[in-house]
């Protein structure tokens, strides 16, 4: 391990911060590299690939969003931009460099069919090197992250109807853990793992866990996915987009983020709770300032 380097990207998001920071805790030699590091590294920009390739062994890889977020309107039938392109490329590069592992965050969504995510993990899977995929639920920050704070903040909390199936929402902090143990460790390699927390919560249930750690009632609410639809076309975002969001929302439907036992797999011990997450969050301060009574 002493000779190995390992590259993360997305080193300043929230994942691959702590991935990062994981790996130098054990002693690793890491290269960071995100669009905000200097050096950087772009997707669109080819000429930063090698210089973060150089001398690295393994990596890890948040994948690019490829999604074109507004319609084209000069052209109503143009394709969004939905293109895995860049990370095949990446992927093909990385193990002709020396690259032995891939670690890949995916996401859940491939596991009931979604092109979107099985595009990229076929990326990494066809590249030539060693590979794992990591597939998390629901993040549990999503809560602490803008609209959901702000809302939760003013004492409400929104969500699309998904006909009352529940998520699986996971601690970021477990993913993290999961990608530095599957970095410096065999036996994971051509490996696929579904990570979620120990149970599945409701929207309202994870609000009212919320809420009464804040000491306050959050309001909760559902809108149709339907209705979302047609007014995110009409305010101008892409048909491929749309379809993303979309197809996320059939997964929870279709019961995709139910509890997987990924996390336990790889570490042996059982998730972060949601309560721990709500916990430590509100301590932070992430909602405001708990009830005085």
């Amino acid at each position: 391990m002493e000779n190995q380097a390992f590259l993360v990207l997305g080193a300043t998001g929230r994942t691959g911060s702590r991935v990062a920071a994981g790996l130098r805790q054990r002693g690793m030699r890491v290269r960071a590299r995100s669009r905000s590091t200097t050096p950087g590294f772009d997707w669109h920009d080819r000429t930063t690939w090698a210089p973060a390739l150089d001398g690295v062994t393994a990596a890890y890889i948040v994948a690019p969003q490829q999604i074109s977020m507004q319609r084209d309107d000069a052209d109503q039938n143009k394709t969004s931009g939905f293109d895995p392109e860049p990370l095949v490329r990446f992927s093909l590069l990385a193990a002709s460099s020396g690259v032995r592992h891939l670690v890949l965050l995916s996401g859940r969504t491939a596991l009931s069919g979604s092109h979107f995510m099985l595009d990229l993990e076929e990326a990494v899977q066809n590249s030539g090197a060693e590979w794992t995929v990591l597939r998390p639920g629901s993040f549990a920050q999503n809560f602490v992250t803008d609209p959901f704070r702000q809302s939760i903040i003013a004492g409400t909390h929104q969500e699309f109807d998904t006909g009352g199936r529940a998520q699986d929402f996971i601690d970021i902090a477990d993913i993290a853990e999961v990608a530095v143990r599957v970095l410096t460790t065999p036996g994971h390699e051509q490996a696929v793992y579904e990570l979620s927390g120990p149970e599945a919560l409701t929207g309202k249930e994870a609000a009212e866990i919320i809420g009464r750690t804040l000491g306050r009632p959050i309001e909760y609410s559902e809108f149709s996915a339907d209705d979302w639809a047609e007014q995110a076309r009409a305010q101008g975002l892409s048909d491929e987009a749309v379809d993303f969001t979309l197809s996320a929302v059939t997964s929870m439907r279709d019961g995709y983020f139910e509890p997987h036992d990924g996390v336990q797999k790889v570490l042996g011990r059982e998730p972060r709770r949601f309560e721990d997450f709500v916990l430590e969050a509100a301590a932070a301060g992430a909602w405001g300032p708990v009830h005085p009574d």
